[in-house]
């Protein structure tokens, strides 16, 4: 037999054989893609990595990685494509808009990591920008528009693979403007959370970390979204409360408060002599005037009354420490200081009695 013979044997065999060969080959590329993923997104994360950070720490090796795990995906399907033109199955119309809605899909998917492992960037921006400009947005507000830069590349990434499917975009958004109306109507409660969430954001009558009290409740701002606002009690239970509850009733904020107010009174025995008590009023104000953590000129202490048991001195002063540790420590400090003001001066603090006299009959 011709060589000529045994090379057409072998052609036409391979003719034969072709689809079956296609599609081994196919499946070995998309083996060989989906054996390597791993090690070529790990390549290209250290690669990227050190272009990033090669004059300046930008971003921290945990998140940067963490933002590179959709390329696996990326490399995946770049296997998926490489097998399906093996088998000429790219020419299908069906089969390429599939792919470009799974690579318009990961494509966000990587968008939103990055925005995720970028966001610390973004609020020491915000920070630094701050600290020069006396511009610095809250906490509440960054968290908000990192939120809805992430909306914003979800809706974009959605419409894009509508288009990719031959709907009309434009009809659409036609559609859900003109059904706006109604949809409002039916979901009255929801825009008025909405519009609550707005006024927060915006009026900023707390944010998050601030301790606040209403009517209701009183606790630690958690997280303020479009709809509710949550909130930690003291006693570690987490509060949901819509928007339009909280802002329609009185918020205190005791996290802004700029000092804190100290009264009470002190009782002292009637066998105090007024001298006594002059000496004790006058040092308990040269105290707190002098005192580090009392507000200059804020102690007001006075004889006050004649009670029932006890002469009364009340005493008036504002704490500049705010923080319910701090603020406790001060005025344990103080009374301290008075306990030993009373007992240098020779006094007693009274406390209720009643005497009782008892009148015998003559016989």
């Amino acid at each position: 037999m011709s060589s000529v013979s045994i090379l057409a044997q072998i052609a036409e065999k391979l003719v034969i054989y072709r689809p079956i060969l296609q599609l081994f080959a196919a499946v070995l590329v998309f083996l060989i893609f989906w054996g390597l993923k791993k090690k070529f997104t790990s390549l290209l994360t250290e690669l990227l990595y050190r272009l990033l950070n090669h004059k300046k720490q930008w971003i921290s090796k945990e998140s940067f990685s963490a933002a590179m795990i959709p390329f696996r995906s990326i490399f995946a399907l770049l296997g998926v494509y490489i097998a399906l033109s093996i088998v000429g199955w790219t020419h299908n119309t069906l089969v390429i808009h599939g792919l470009r809605i799974a690579a318009i899909g990961l494509l966000a998917w990587i968008a939103v990591r990055f925005w995720d492992a970028c966001s610390p960037l973004f609020f020491d921006a915000n920070k630094a920008i701050g600290d020069q400009l006396n511009l610095n947005l809250s906490k509440t507000l960054m968290n908000f528009l990192s939120k809805a830069v992430k909306g914003v590349i979800i809706v974009f990434a959605a419409l894009v693979i509508i288009a990719e499917t031959g709907a009309d975009v434009t009809a659409l958004i036609t559609g859900l403007g003109l059904g706006g109306l109604t949809f409002a109507l039916a979901a009255q409660d929801t825009a008025s959370n909405l519009f609550s969430g707005l006024v927060i954001l915006l009026d900023r009558p707390f944010v998050v970390e601030d301790w606040i009290q209403t009517p209701d409740l009183e606790g630690v701002v958690e997280d303020i979204t479009f709809r509710s606002t949550r909130i930690r009690t003291f006693t570690n239970a987490q509060v949901v409360v819509p928007n339009s509850t909280l802002t329609s009733k009185p918020i205190t904020n005791w996290s802004r408060m700029e000092k804190r107010r100290v009264t009470f009174s002190i009782g002292l025995e009637y066998g105090t002599t007024s001298a006594q008590l002059q000496h004790c009023v006058k040092r308990i104000e040269e105290l707190l005037n002098n005192h580090p953590q009392v507000v200059k000129d804020s102690a007001v202490v006075n004889f006050d009354a004649f009670d029932a048991s006890s002469l009364s001195i009340s005493v008036l002063y504002h704490c500049k420490q705010t923080a319910y540790g701090p603020y406790q420590k001060v005025k344990e400090d103080i009374n301290l200081q008075i306990m030993s003001i009373i007992e240098e001066e020779g006094c007693s603090f009274a406390f209720p009695t009643q005497t009782l006299h008892i009148q015998q009959d003559e016989k």
